[in-house]
């Protein structure tokens, strides 16, 4: 940057540049020396940007200034445009009447974002994935959806390495100390939730190593790159109110919860529970939980049907919500008799619910986060800022005729749900419209013989 030619606007995007590699903010005599721009021209300069709001000038230093802002807005803008564009299972086919998701979210903060890592080595990639189980279809399309990132990223992959935890803490740990010594570039993980695991990976981010939460977070601040995920807030907010209105705000409810000692899982019953605090004529009978099960959601459910009149069910996921619908059906409800449930993601639970003729409301919990996740690790070790946090995008789902007030579908469960699929397909997986968890078959560097690891896990667990 020593060229005595350089012109002002040169000069200018010289001075940005280097406030972004500097965290936003540096002594302006130390700007003057890396640069090499004249004092005088450095002040001339970072005054008239300043006069824009682009910087900030105080005290010796020079900063970032507000009107950035509106970039990093734009910017996520059109980060979350491009997913929503990605993700959504059905391209344009949307109901005609607007959501209000956005309405009901608190309202959003600044985006914080995390300085890329500079790597000292110019070659391909190795990516670490630790995941904490393999327990339920949802997982396995997870595990897809990033198998399917690293294929995307071609030869910038030189290796994906996957680990299944079991839901196994002290194993998790003991997989990100083998991934470590196999010397990963990057780690995506899925975490068991406990500070023994956040302890493991703090270590790995204090060795230099980027790492990126995807649909399970740490407990504590391990200096993670990013968190991705998407609202579970939203998942039981948006859930509960389209029950309790479709309700009219009294009746019988039953809970049903997915795992207890999972994340999302807590943050959804946390969030459907406050708002059904808000229609006290509304009886919540039980909360059980039902470990995303559909044996386990069939039992608790069929044990109610037998003792009292049950006018909805909140499930968290369709994954389980199916168990409920089979155990009305057990007891002789006919198509239309069953009362209104909530749940989606599982293909299989959108057949039953548009067959049976169940009111149905749901926000799939998308999977394609793990290619978000891989897409934000690969521009983290390229040198690129990303959000600390990252809420991929979803719909909101209602089978026909079943809109309330508040709650507005984004998508119907008729063009949502894929009768030319299997059952156990989880929707919004960002693979693509043929996706079929059971045919799946992906060449990346790291797998054998085209199979996916979720595929090669469960041949060797039976």
């Amino acid at each position: 940057m020593g060229d005595k030619n350089r012109n002002g606007v040169d000069m200018a995007i010289d001075l940005l540049k280097s406030l972004t590699d500097a965290g936003g903010r540096a002594r302006t005599a130390d700007l003057t020396t890396s640069l090499d721009i004249p004092r005088p021209s450095l002040h001339r300069i970072s005054k008239i940007l300043a006069n824009e709001g682009l910087l900030d000038l105080s005290h010796g230093e020079i900063s970032v200034g507000s009107a950035a802002d509106r970039f990093v807005d734009r910017r996520r803008h059109q980060f979350d445009k491009e997913h929503l564009r990605r993700i959504s299972a059905r391209g344009n086919k949307r109901a005609s009447r607007p959501s209000l998701q956005a309405g009901i979210q608190d309202a959003p903060g600044p985006v914080i974002l995390s300085a890329p890592h500079v790597r000292s080595s110019s070659r391909p990639l190795r990516i670490g994935f630790s995941n904490a189980s393999l327990s339920n279809p949802w997982r396995i399309a997870l595990v897809h959806s990033i198998e399917y990132g690293a294929a995307r990223l071609g030869k910038a992959v030189e290796r994906l390495s996957v680990r299944h935890a079991g839901d196994d803490a002290v194993q998790q740990c003991l997989h990100i100390e083998e991934l470590l010594s196999e010397g990963v570039d990057g780690l995506i993980v899925s975490a068991a939730g406990t500070r023994q695991v956040d302890q493991s990976i703090k270590a790995a981010t204090e060795q230099g190593i980027t790492v990126v939460f995807v649909d399970r977070g740490p407990v504590s601040d391990v200096g993670a790159s990013s968190f991705v995920t998407s609202s579970d807030a939203i998942i039981g907010q948006m859930t509960a109110l389209w029950l309790a209105e479709t309700l009219k705000g009294q009746g019988k409810l039953l809970l049903l919860p997915g795992e207890p000692n999972a994340e999302p899982a807590k943050l959804r019953l946390a969030a459907a529970l406050k708002v059904f605090a808000n229609f006290p004529m509304l009886e919540i009978i039980d909360i059980g939980w039902t470990n995303w099960c559909d044996v386990r959601a069939r039992q608790i459910s069929t044990e109610w049907i037998g003792k009292s009149r049950i006018d909805g069910v909140w499930c968290d996921s369709g994954q389980h919500g199916i168990g409920s619908l089979l155990a009305f059906q057990d007891a002789g409800f006919a198509a239309g008799d069953i009362p209104p449930h909530t749940g989606g993601d599982l293909n299989r639970a959108y057949k039953m619910a548009v067959r049976h003729k169940v009111p149905l409301g749901a926000v799939d919990y998308p999977p394609s986060m793990g290619l978000v996740a891989v897409e934000t690790l690969h521009a983290a070790l390229s040198g690129q800022w990303v959000p600390k946090r990252i809420d991929v995008p979803s719909d909101i789902i209602l089978t026909k005729g079943h809109a309330t007030a508040s709650v507005k579908p984004t998508l119907w469960a008729e063009e949502h749900v894929r009768w030319d699929l299997p059952d156990d397909l989880i929707l919004h997986a960002g693979i693509g419209e043929s996706y079929s968890p059971g045919s799946f078959r992906i060449n990346y560097p790291g797998n054998s013989y085209n199979r996916s690891a979720a595929q090669l896990a469960k041949a060797v667990q039976l």
